[in-house]
C-alpha cells in the first residue's frame, strides 16, 4: 500500500527538477539602458599674450631705430641702418655727392642721385622683426633669425655674433663700391680681466655677451671693477681727481687710438678718438675701443711738447729726473 504514493512523490520532484533546469538555462531578461544626462563643458581659457612691452620700449629707444639726419637716413645706408626702407638699386654716386645725408661742416642737407633720404615718417629702423620671427599677434618668438631685406624671408642664425655681422661687417673693396668697415673683432687684445683677474669669469665669446640685444647697453667697467673709483692707490694716488677727467678706456685702451676731451663736449671727460682727412678737412671723432689692456703707459699722454700742457711722466707715472749737466 505503501508503494504507490512513494512513486508518486518520485514523480514529481522529477518534473519539479525538470522546470527547475529549464529556467535555469532561459536567457536572462535585457536591462533597460542607463540614460546619462549630458554634461556642460566649460569654454577653453584662452593663453594669456605675453608681456614684451619692457623690450619693445627698449628697442624703439635704442640707437637703431634713431632717425638721424647726421648718420645717413637714405636709400644706401638704410641697408643696415633700417633694412626695409633699402633700395638694392642705390649706389653711391661721385664725389662730393657720395651720401644723402647732413654733415657737420654743411648746414644743409646734401642730397645724392643715387641715394635719396627716406622720409622720417616712412623710416622702419631695425625693429623687432628684424632679428626674431614675429606671429600674425605681434608676439615676438623665442629664438634669433634675420630678416633678408630682399626676400622678407629669415635666415636662420647660429648665433648672436652671426646676428649682428649681418651689418657690423667690413666689406673694404669689394666689386660693388658698397665697402663698409663696421666689423669689431672679439679677441686680439682683448680684455685681460678675461684671462683671470677676476676669479673664473670666462672671456666673452659673443656680441650679447657684453651689449645688452635692445637697449644696446655694454656693462661699464665699474660693474666689475667695484672698488676702482674709492681706491686710493690707483692712478698713483690721483683717483679722485682724475676719475672727473677720464674716461677708463682714455688709459686703458690697447688699440692706440689718439686720446682727448670729446669733440663734441667741451670739458667732457676724455676718450678715445679719431682724426681723418676727407675733402673739407680734417675731422675728429670719438670712437669707442673695443681693445683693453691691464697695464698703462702714461707718457702715452704725458711726453714731452704735449699739445694739452700735461706734466711729463715716465711710462711708470714717475715724474723724470732732470737730465744731468754735462
Amino acid at each position: 500500500m505503501l508503494k504507490k504514493p512513494t512513486f508518486s512523490l518520485v514523480v514529481i520532484g522529477a518534473l519539479l527538477l525538470l522546470v527547475l533546469a529549464a529556467g535555469a538555462c532561459a536567457p536572462a531578461a535585457t536591462p533597460e539602458p542607463t540614460t546619462v544626462p549630458p554634461t556642460d563643458v566649460p569654454p577653453p581659457t584662452a593663453t594669456p599674450m605675453p608681456d614684451q612691452s619692457e623690450y619693445i620700449a627698449a628697442v624703439e629707444g635704442n640707437m637703431h631705430n634713431t632717425y638721424d639726419l647726421g648718420h645717413g637716413p637714405n636709400t644706401w645706408c638704410t641697408r643696415c641702418h633700417s633694412p626695409q626702407n633699402w633700395d638694392p638699386e642705390a649706389f653711391q654716386g661721385p664725389p662730393p655727392n657720395c651720401f644723402t645725408c647732413k654733415f657737420a661742416h654743411e648746414e644743409e642737407m646734401r642730397v645724392a642721385e643715387g641715394n635719396p633720404f627716406v622720409p622720417e615718417e616712412e623710416w622702419v629702423g631695425v625693429p623687432c622683426e628684424t632679428c626674431h620671427h614675429v606671429d600674425e599677434n605681434g608676439i615676438v618668438t623665442p629664438g634669433i633669425a634675420w630678416l633678408n631685406p630682399i626676400t622678407m624671408d629669415y635666415v636662420e642664425v647660429n648665433t648672436s655674433t652671426e646676428l649682428c655681422e649681418k651689418c657690423h661687417v667690413t666689406t673694404t673693396g669689394n666689386a660693388f663700391g658698397s665697402a663698409v668697415s663696421h666689423k669689431v673683432t672679439l679677441g686680439g687684445s682683448a680684455h685681460l680681466n678675461y684671462g683671470g683677474f677676476i676669479g673664473e669669469v670666462p672671456p666673452p665669446s659673443y656680441c650679447a655677451d657684453c651689449h645688452d640685444p635692445h637697449t644696446l647697453a655694454p656693462p661699464q667697467c665699474v660693474d666689475c671693477h667695484e672698488g676702482v673709483t674709492t681706491s686710493d692707490t690707483h692712478m698713483m694716488g690721483y683717483n679722485a681727481i682724475m676719475l672727473d677727467k677720464l674716461t677708463c678706456m682714455a688709459c686703458h685702451d690697447a688699440s692706440g687710438l689718439d686720446v682727448g676731451p670729446p669733440p663734441d663736449d667741451e670739458g667732457g671727460k676724455w676718450v678715445t678718438q679719431e682724426t681723418t682727412v676727407g675733402r673739407s678737412g680734417p675731422v675728429t671723432e670719438f670712437v669707442l675701443s673695443h681693445s683693453i689692456v691691464y697695464e698703462v703707459a702714461c707718457d702715452r699722454c704725458h711726453f714731452v711738447d704735449n699739445v694739452h700742457g700735461l706734466p711729463v711722466l715716465t711710462a711708470d707715472g714717475e715724474v723724470p729726473e732732470p737730465p744731468a749737466d754735462d
